[in-house]
This record gives C-alpha cells, structure tokens and sequence, in this order.
C-alpha cells in the first residue's frame, strides 16, 4: 500500500498559476532567462528529477536526486503520495490508459539485493508485486506494440505481457506484429540491447560505452533515443546501427509525431557547459525552446495546448513553455 499524502509530503507547494494555463505574470526571476513565454507554475519543497506523465497529462511519477522515493502527484489537485522509500532509478513507466505506474525498486536484504517490479493502481492506491529477483536488474522496458516489458537481470532476462481490463489492440498494433519479429529493445544501465531471432540473439547497439543514464521508445516501439553518462543522444531504428543525435539528456518522443524533446547540451570545446530544451526530428534537425546560460533545464515533458513541462536542475519549481 502506498503512503498517500494529501498537501503534506509537499509542504510547500505553491500553486502560481492556479488553471495551469493562464497567468498575469510571466518569470522574470532568472538573470539571463531568455524562455520566451515560460511560467512557473508549481513549487515543491524538493526537486522534482526524472519526470513523467501519465497518458492525460494530470499525473506525474518522479523521483528524489538519488533515484528513490518514487512519487506522484496530481496536478489538478496538488495530492502527493509516495510508492515506495526505495531506490527505483530510472526503471518507471506509466500503462498506455494512465491508470497505473509499473516500477523496479531494488531493497536491500540483508547483505543482498532484491529486485522487486510492481504495479500501481491510482485508483484504489494500491500497489502489487508482479515479479522478484534476486540481485541488481536493468531498468524496466516496456514494448507498446504488445504490452509486454522486458528487464535485464542477474540470471537472464524476465518478460511479462501486460492485461488491463477491457483491453483491444488498436489497428495499428495488428500491423505492427511483423516489426515485433524483428526484434525489441531492452534497456540496462550499462547499454541499449537489441534481442532477435526469436529471442535467440541479443546484441548491443553500439554509443559511447559509458553507460546509459536515460531512455524512451516511441510510441510505435519501432525506434529509441538514449542519453549516455556522457551526455550524448543516440537514435536507433528496429535495432540498426545508431545515430548519434548530439549532446543532451532526458529524450522524449512525441506522442503521434516523430519529434524528440530533450534538454540539449551546450558544449565549449568538447565540455557540456549548460542545457537548454530542444524539439528535433530524428535528423537532429530541430530548434531550441529555451536560451538560459547556466541555469539547465532538464526533464521536459509533452504537455497539452502545445505546452512543455520541464524543471530546473537543482530548482523546486516545474516551468511550463509553449513551443
């Protein structure tokens, strides 16, 4: 059961624009803040790192800077509660209805390590374990041309195929089967994995090798984007060879288009200095949103009335920006 908190795990949250889209006021709080149009719209008491919306945009998962404390909170309502004290990472993703965050924790028992994987309902705040592991695992993967997710850990690697009530597979995901014999994608800290032939092939697609700090699929499971430790961006297309996109962090895909947002890096020699939100096809062609010298955006979000939500490294506030 999850620790639900109404106004009170966020002590100080500030609603500064109470419809989310309309203000008087825009920021001017930041020297140099060139993010035309940007509103602060929310503060909280902590960062909010890593985070992600639900299908309907009202619900947001995010983590502490250490990668537990794995939370949501209703952005209509400013409700907060908390899933699970552990550390989960990056390894969190929302089910296609919105109605459920699925999640990787990892606790220490004893002098081992247990990789636990649950699911969250937000309807009846309540969460239930689906599989446990011994040991570390990879972050959790989920396959949307049929549900089903896939996680690296010590003894192989574990799959589940996902039911939720009343479900149909959409038109689109009936002809997606021939792509999913190609292959799937499965995420780890260290790389990104391509697994074919059946499940008889596994191979690393090749980055930097220096370790894989996020991730996201696009809605068609046909195509990644991956950010490196190194802060690097790297494409890949049914398991071909990728594409290095440019320096950035936290991709993601848009729901219905094949435009990526990320926090862009802005490098002076060969060190990434700042981060700016940038929208760019899978060329790398694309512009920059935001122009903000040494305040670094990070985490954006497709929002609604084309809006972003993204947040501020090391701030407590959650900005909104219309592209």
């Amino acid at each position: 059961m999850a620790q639900y908190f109404v106004k009170q795990l966020l002590l100080s949250t500030l609603l500064l624009n109470s419809a989310f889209a309309r203000a008087d006021t825009k920021s001017k709080s930041e020297p140099g803040d060139t993010a035309i149009g940007s509103e602060a719209i929310l503060r909280t008491e902590g960062p909010l790192v890593d985070m992600r919306l639900n299908a309907d945009k009202t619900l947001m998962a995010f983590v502490d800077h250490r990668g537990q404390s794995l939370r949501i909170l209703d952005l209509n309502t400013q409700d907060v509660y908390e899933l699970t004290p552990h550390r989960v990472g990056s390894a969190y993703f929302w089910s296609p209805d919105g109605k459920r965050l699925f999640f990787r924790e990892l606790i220490r028992d004893g002098k081992k390590v247990m990789s636990e994987v649950k699911a969250y309902d937000t309807v009846l705040h309540k969460s239930i374990a689906l599989d446990r592991f011994t040991g570390s695992s990879g972050f959790l993967t989920l396959d949307p041309r049929d549900y089903t997710y896939y996680m690296m850990h010590e003894k192989g690697i574990a799959s589940r195929r996902l039911d939720f009530p009343g479900e149909r597979f959409a038109r689109w995901q009936e002809r997606a089967k021939k792509t999913i014999d190609l292959g799937r994608y499965i995420a780890t800290q260290k790389s990104i994995l391509w697994l074919s032939d059946l499940g008889l092939t596994l191979s690393t697609l090749k980055d930097d090798v220096s370790g894989v700090e996020s991730f996201d699929i696009s809605p068609d499971g046909t195509t990644i984007a991956w950010a490196t430790a190194k802060n690097q961006i790297f494409i890949s297309h049914l398991g071909e060879t990728p594409k290095r996109l440019g320096p950035g962090r936290d991709p993601r895909w848009h729901e219905s288009r094949s435009l990526l947002l990320y926090s862009a890096g802005r490098v002076v020699g060969d060190k990434v200095y700042d981060y700016d939100i940038r929208i760019s096809d899978v060329k790398g062609e694309g512009r920059f949103l935001t122009n903000t010298p040494d305040i670094k955006e990070r985490w954006p979000q497709w929002w609604t009335d084309s809006n972003v939500l993204y947040t501020r490294e090391s701030s407590t506030d959650l900005w909104k920006l219309q592209y």
